[in-house]
């Protein structure tokens, strides 16, 4: 069922990928031995497919690329772990992160701009509106899949909903199913959303979105802060050298990579450090100092109250 739903990974994957079936899930594997992640998919309804994804990339473009499709597909995603964006229009880049719920048309908020972190866990349901709109409406005659699409369309192509315990109570459940029970509790979790998202169409969301320029901005600032770790740049220095103001900088790297500019600088050292002790063999010492460390206390101190234990713990 839904060969045509999965025929689209042709159209939308850069990378070698393979298909394993497992009983009812397909499993996406994403590179050469699944080397950028996971998308385990399951069948719902004719036209409907969920995936639930566990992506670990540097370079989005290693992966993905976007090619329109033939088919009226609506996607609805929710973030897990990590954040994700899309390209809106000429010069839109909306991003959503950890609890967050997005609800878009695929050929107008289809490019995926990058996954900010490196890494992305998270559910996808995929939608053929003009497949599927007829199996929903037996089961849930007064919702029309068909006007959620052209409702949409006269918009800005997507809905964005904020985290919040709403979703949390509709969504959070399906990350942790019994394999006994996995598909008929997919298929009514899938029309307990699909519900929610109806009564989403008429409530207050919330959304932001970037300009290119911004998230060019933002992307030189991060390269800024990791290119040398040493040093002690400031937000005025930062902000003097883009042309920004302070208050959109800090507002603009947050949306972009969800944490304040130094506390994910503060992390992103711990987690070099990480990578240093588990990949190289170099004293706490050195690897204090290429994490950016003035001195080998401190950064025990930071990196223990970040990871739970000392670097030479860590080691062991």
């Amino acid at each position: 069922m839904n060969e045509n739903l999965y025929e689209m990974f042709d159209k939308v994957l850069q990378s070698e990928y393979s298909i394993v079936e497992e009983g009812s899930k397909k499993i996406i594997e994403l590179g050469k031995d699944a080397k950028y992640g996971k998308i385990e998919t399951y069948s719902l309804f004719d036209g409907i497919i969920i995936g639930f994804m566990g992506i670990s990339i540097d370079n989005i473009n290693n992966v993905f690329f976007e090619d329109k499709l033939s088919s009226r597909l609506l996607q609805i995603n929710h973030c897990a772990k990590g954040r994700y964006s899309y390209a809106i229009g000429d010069d839109k880049i909306v991003y959503f992160g950890k609890g967050d719920l997005c609800v878009s048309i695929y050929d107008l908020a289809k490019t995926i701009s990058d996954f900010p972190l490196g890494y992305y866990e998270g559910l996808e349901i995929f939608i053929d509106v003009d497949v599927a709109n007829k199996h929903i409406k037996d089961l849930i005659p007064d919702f029309d899949l068909i006007e959620l699409y052209e409702s949409l369309e006269k918009s800005k192509g997507y809905r964005l909903l904020r985290a919040n315990e709403k979703i949390n109570h509709v969504i959070g459940e399906l990350y942790c199913v019994d394999d006994r029970i996995k598909v008929p509790y997919f298929k009514l979790k899938c029309l307990e959303l699909l519900l929610f998202v109806l009564i989403v169409n008429e409530s207050k969301t919330e959304s932001i979105s970037l300009s290119k320029k911004q998230v060019d901005i933002i992307e030189n600032v991060k390269n800024d802060l990791i290119n040398d770790l040493e040093s002690k740049i400031t937000i005025d220095e930062l902000a003097s050298k883009y042309d920004i103001s302070k208050t959109t900088l800090k507002n603009c790297f947050k949306e972009v990579y969800g944490k304040p500019i130094y506390k994910w600088r503060k992390e992103y050292r711990l987690d070099y450090a990480c990578q240093l002790i588990d990949e190289e063999e170099l004293t706490i010492s050195e690897i204090s100092k290429r994490a950016g460390y003035s001195s080998p206390s401190k950064f025990s101190q930071a990196f223990k109250g970040y990871v739970g234990c000392t670097p030479s713990e860590y080691r062991k």
